[in-house]
């Protein structure tokens, strides 16, 4: 038992539990080889042998040469000693290199501390706390202060000083750049800003307030009560030193400065009521609506629209003829349809019109070549549509409008075709409307299967559920002549008969075309009334 104190005692003072038992072991037992020791504790020779070893290290036992080796212990007080100088020595050496260390690392510190840095975000609430941050913030710059903020938000912060210290940092070097929304009537905390800061103007939906500092912290705002308060606490914001999120607000602000027109400029356009050149992000149909009416409402020249269809447009054709102004030029691009005829109708005489191959992905809106409004439908996603008069913008949208207007096709001979499709489609509904009430079954278009074993196509085929032999086929006369339509009803009649073929049309037959249809067996049927014309077709089939 007084052995397995002493050996707990050792383990202790700093032995390892193998190097107490095996020294406790020696102790008592006097020399002995490392194939007793492993016997004794139950363990391989080759771990035996590295206990005693690194009891031997520390000058705790000594090996006797012989066959076989044997270990010994040495007295314990001295044992103890040269275990306590070994370890005394060691904490000399550790002092002695303490400063060496130190002074490495504080240089590898200084290199990689910027890399190696952990993101942070912190919340701050209350306007007092974030005011504070940003005069903190503005004394980490070196190169550059981003701000996008409100009016009131730049006289708060003249109010609370943090003017004095942006002007001392930008006679330090420091750039200042200021996004702000310029209202009037009074521009004097602009003007005042604009002594020691880059100040440009962009519209503001919502109060808002985004600090960034030379890509390497940025405070967001998440909410701002807009009120004149300096102690409101509904005024927070996150901040973080997250070198991707920094990046992206940096890129997020260029973006929007690159886009935005000078304070200066709209000071004095609103100043003198001159429109200042500008570009504008549309992001709301009801602001679109609102900016196509105002344009169209102001033109005096001309106006050019295009849409992929005239229904397309905000807003239906006789409202915006209301809004163009007297005498403006009026031209309109389009992919003209069945849908849209009515409405381009009643734009015809008052508008040049030209007809696109193919619909196109854009709405455009210019007027007098001095503003233009361009929408993207199947971008609709990201913004609604951007608004500018700046003369780059709008001569390079005219040269679009042109291109597509060069290629165009003239809508007169296209609406004349589209008038007479409607008709045949007036035509075409009302016989089959009024046929299957008199009992028949039509298949619109149908097919009828000739002797030779070639199916042919019309635009109506008639049978009669009660006498299944009979059979009609009707071809709805359209654009081309009845002459030629005939002599192909001609060529399919001999192959079908003895079915009967008509041809039925809302404009009247010549003597030549109803002497060569009664030639060819082909029925014609004419009544300028659609309704009329059914009902005349269901007598001569019944």
């Amino acid at each position: 038992m007084a052995l397995d104190r002493l050996s707990e005692k050792l383990i202790d003072f700093g032995f390892t539990k193998e190097e107490a038992e095996v020294y406790v072991f020696l102790s008592s037992m006097g020399p002995s080889p490392a194939r007793v020791v492993s016997r004794r504790f139950d363990v391989n020779r080759m771990r035996a042998y590295r206990t005693l070893k690194s009891l031997e290290d520390k000058g705790l036992v000594e090996r006797i040469i012989g066959r076989p080796m044997r270990f010994v212990a040495n007295p314990l007080k001295e044992s103890l000693r040269k275990y306590i100088d070994g370890f005394r020595e060691r904490l000399t050496e550790l002092e002695t290199r303490e400063e060496d260390i130190i002074e490495d690392w504080t240089r590898i510190s200084d290199a990689t501390s910027e890399q190696i840095e952990e993101p942070r975000f912190r919340i701050f609430e209350g306007r007092q706390q974030i005011y504070e941050l940003m005069v903190q913030m503005c004394g980490r710059a070196s190169g550059e202060i981003c701000v996008v903020t409100t009016k009131r938000d730049l006289h708060r912060l003249a109010l609370m000083g943090i003017d004095e210290r942006l002007r001392t940092v930008s006679n330090e070097g420091i750039r200042v750049r200021v996004l702000t929304q310029v209202e009037g009537p009074d521009f004097a905390e602009m003007e005042y800003f604009g002594d020691f800061a880059e100040i440009r103007h962009v519209p503001l939906p919502a109060p808002v307030r985004f600090v960034t500092i030379d890509d390497r912290e940025t405070l967001t705002t998440t909410s701002m009560e807009d009120t004149m308060s300096l102690t409101t606490h509904d005024d927070a914001g996150l901040w973080t030193n997250a070198p991707s999120y920094n990046s992206a607000m940096k890129v997020f602000f260029d973006a929007l400065w690159r886009l935005a027109t000078k304070a200066s400029v709209i000071i004095e356009a609103l100043q003198t009521g001159i429109t200042p050149q500008e570009i504008r992000v549309i992001r709301s149909d009801k602001d679109f609506e609102e900016t196509f009416l105002r344009m169209i409402s102001k033109s005096g020249a001309s106006v050019h629209m295009m849409a992929s269809k005239i229904n397309d447009l905000p807003f239906t054709v006789e409202e915006i003829r209301g809004y163009i102004g007297e005498g403006a030029r009026v031209k309109i691009m389009t992919h003209l349809d069945l849908d849209g005829l009515k409405d381009i109708g009643e734009f015809f005489d008052e508008a040049e019109i030209k007809h696109s191959l193919s619909p196109f992905d854009l709405q455009l809106l210019i007027v007098d070549e001095k503003e233009a409004l361009m929408n993207i439908p199947s971008l609709r996603s990201l913004d609604k549509a951007v608004w500018s008069n700046l003369d780059p913008y709008v001569n390079t949208l005219m040269r679009v409008f042109e291109d597509y207007w060069a290629r165009g096709e003239l809508a007169d001979d296209l609406i004349s075709r589209l008038a007479s499709q409607r008709e045949y489609l007036e035509n075409l509904n009302e016989i089959k409307a009024t046929m299957e009430l008199n009992g028949w079954q039509v298949e619109s278009p149908g097919t009828l299967v000739g002797q030779s074993g070639v199916e042919h196509t019309f635009n109506l085929v008639a049978s009669n559920p009660e006498n299944p032999g009979r059979m009609f086929a009707i071809d709805v006369l359209l654009e081309e002549t009845a002459f030629n339509h005939i002599i192909r009803l001609g060529a399919r009649n001999m192959d079908l008969k003895p079915r009967t073929l008509m041809l039925v049309s809302r404009r009247g037959f010549g003597k030549q075309e109803e002497e060569l249809a009664s030639l060819y067996g082909i029925e014609l049927v004419f009544n300028e009334s659609a309704e009329k014309l059914a009902q005349e077709l269901v007598v001569l089939t019944s």
